[in-house]
């Protein structure tokens, strides 16, 4: 019998330390009654599998159309494969997560510090590598291994927990994030 009350004691705990976190960006999209959304498609990074699949960064200004205020934020879109079916066209869903401008110079660090100077040393020992940056709704994955890398996008309040989007022959692409992020945070000043 202790064990079982035990074990109900955790359970609201464990409920505690998975609670969903949303950027300002969302909150601000959410408790407006209407908004508008620029999204700057000249700024914009996209990355894009050979199955079709992709996710792209856009510095966007967020509009309060009631209340005529505005924010910045990073929209970072998402679009995987749900089902491939053999004789029908495959299914793809989209999903919208969204980098603060507050977590943009810590991302820039990330980059600049950690990922892009380790995308061309050759791995002269024998071991994996991973640098992983986490905001409040995605995470990113940068993997060195000894023969590949990877780039990892995982949004974090999916409705598909098992699907993300990840690369290995769009790596050498990792630094357009970076000016991204830098023409975000300009924006931003």
């Amino acid at each position: 019998m202790k064990k079982f009350t035990f074990l109900l004691l955790l359970v609201p705990l464990i409920g505690i330390s998975q609670e969903i976190q949303y950027s300002e960006p969302t909150k601000f999209i959410e408790k407006s009654g209407y908004v508008q959304v620029n999204m700057s498609e000249n700024e914009k990074t996209l990355f894009k599998s050979g199955l079709g699949e992709s996710v792209s960064f856009y510095p966007s200004e967020i509009i309060d159309l009631k209340e005529n205020k505005k924010i910045l934020g990073l929209a970072v879109e998402s679009s995987y494969i749900v089902k491939d079916h053999p004789n029908r066209p495959t299914e793809y869903t989209k999903e919208t997560a969204w980098i603060g401008t507050d977590e943009i110079p810590d991302l820039i660090i990330w980059f600049e510090n950690y990922v892009i100077p380790n995308m061309d040393l050759a791995s002269k020992e024998k071991k994996t590598v991973k640098y992983i940056f986490n905001t409040k709704e995605i995470q990113l994955k940068f993997e060195n291994y000894i023969t590949t890398q990877t780039f990892t996008i995982i949004i974090k309040n999916s409705n598909y927990k098992d699907k993300y989007f990840w690369t290995e022959t769009r790596v050498k692409d990792i630094p357009n994030i970076l000016k991204t992020l830098k023409y975000l945070q300009s924006k931003n000043l």
